[in-house]
């Protein structure tokens, strides 16, 4: 019988918001938007009551900044809302929030609502959300990289030193623990670009359910799944 695993990090590809704003006959998509903002919120307490201590979702893709001006612009008043009005729901749920990704492409305004976010959340412990934001796991390592070798040309770091373990500190997540699960939604079978590096043992579980219909019930059926699989990293 297989050992029974716990899932200390899981991620969540949110796919499906668009084509249930869609399916529903919604005069704009972001209706599904704002839906799925409701099934992230929902997604967080179903974590804590789980024991699941890390999140990470993707919010925000590079690639999303080609949808058009109109739905990007949109997309950001939304999240802006989450920062601002979700905030006090976070502490009063003792849940962290972190936001990785190429922030230099936001503008000012923005980058500041997710500092502040940060800011305000960062005594929390019962959950920690890595929310990623014009986030793409390429770039991330590019970044790490480059933030690496400017350490070597100030002679911070030698580089018969490096290791895998070295250059992880350079990434988005540092210090914290590798993704064990990842669910994407939507009916894609793929990863798109989703923390590469964390996922590299990860356990992937798609599913054709539309991220605003995502259920509780549906999460405890996938972690039933893992807990009854067997784990062999590296094999």
């Amino acid at each position: 019988m297989a050992d029974s695993n716990r899932v200390t990090h899981l991620g969540v590809i949110m796919d499906g918001n668009r084509r249930w704003a869609r399916q529903h006959m919604l005069s704009s998509v972001m209706r599904g938007h704002e839906k799925g903002m409701d099934t992230f919120m929902d997604i967080c307490t179903w974590c804590q009551d789980e024991g699941i201590p890390y999140l990470s979702v993707y919010a925000f893709s590079t690639e999303n900044w080609e949808r058009s001006r109109e739905e990007v612009s949109a997309l950001f008043k939304l999240m802006e809302s989450f920062f601002t009005k979700e905030i006090g729901t976070c502490l009063s749920r003792d849940i962290r929030v972190r936001v990785v990704g190429d922030l230099s492409r936001l503008d000012p305004e923005s980058r500041e609502t997710v500092r502040k976010a940060e800011e305000m959340t960062a005594h929390c412990r019962n959950l920690t959300v890595f929310i990623a934001l014009s986030y793409g796991g390429r770039d991330e390592i590019v970044r790490a990289v480059r933030r690496y070798a400017e350490d070597l040309l100030s002679e911070k770091e030698n580089l018969s030193e490096l290791t895998e373990d070295k250059l992880a500190s350079y990434l988005d997540t540092a210090g914290f623990p590798d993704i064990d699960l990842v669910i994407r939604t939507g009916g894609n079978r793929r990863l798109s670009n989703f923390f590469p590096w964390q996922t590299t043992y990860s356990e992937i579980w798609f599913t054709d359910t539309l991220w605003p219909d995502f259920s509780r019930e549906e999460l405890r059926e996938i972690l039933d799944y893992y807990r009854q699989i067997k784990i062999n990293k590296g094999k």
